[in-house]
């Protein structure tokens, strides 16, 4: 008996695949459209000895500066691209050139990096921005609480390096919705 309801089992998976197909271009069709960005960051990372690092470095940035923006008011979209994107035309960019981001000699985490914004108004080179953040380090040197602080002190200083880009941007005029704060 098992022998002959055996051979149903291949019209059955056929049929089942058949279903998952029909059912995928109509998920498809209800997720909501993107939203236009309003700005693009492009990040320079120096190279490091692991392959995928710097990826991985201009993304947390990228997510830093996302956050720091819209904790300063910015309710515009943010977009991360790279060199291998194509850039809208009426969207400004701002392209970072990440300096340094480490704990220096003396157990202060430093960031620093350079930025230029290009608009369709106009192009402006902003500089320097930098920022420093306190390490103090509570345990062993290689316990977990350890990575937990130098990563938190390391975000601290990003977080410092963005807040003075924004007002440098901000102060440029090229971007709409960007208020300087007082």
């Amino acid at each position: 008996m098992k022998t002959s309801l055996s051979f149903l089992r291949i019209p059955a998976a056929l049929a089942a695949s058949a279903a998952l197909m029909l059912a995928a271009p109509a998920a498809e069709s209800k997720k909501p459209a993107a939203k236009p960005a309003d700005l693009q960051v492009m990040i320079d990372v120096p190279p490091t000895w692991r392959p995928f690092l710097e990826d991985d470095i201009a993304e947390a940035l990228f997510y830093r500066l996302k956050d720091v923006f819209h904790r300063r008011g910015y309710k515009g979209e943010v977009v991360q691209i790279t060199d291998l994107d194509r850039e809208a035309k009426d969207v400004p960019v701002l392209r970072l050139n990440l300096t340094e981001w480490r704990l220096d000699r003396t157990g202060n985490a430093q960031c620093t990096l350079t930025a230029a914004l290009t608009a369709a108004t106009g192009a402006k080179n902003l500089g320097f921005a930098s920022g420093t953040a306190l390490f103090w380090p509570h345990g062993s040197r290689w316990s977990l609480n350890r990575q937990v602080e130098t990563a938190d002190a390391l975000e601290d200083a990003a977080n410092s390096a963005l807040r003075e880009l924004y007002d440098a941007v901000a102060r440029t005029g090229l971007i709409a919705g960007l208020a300087a704060k007082k």
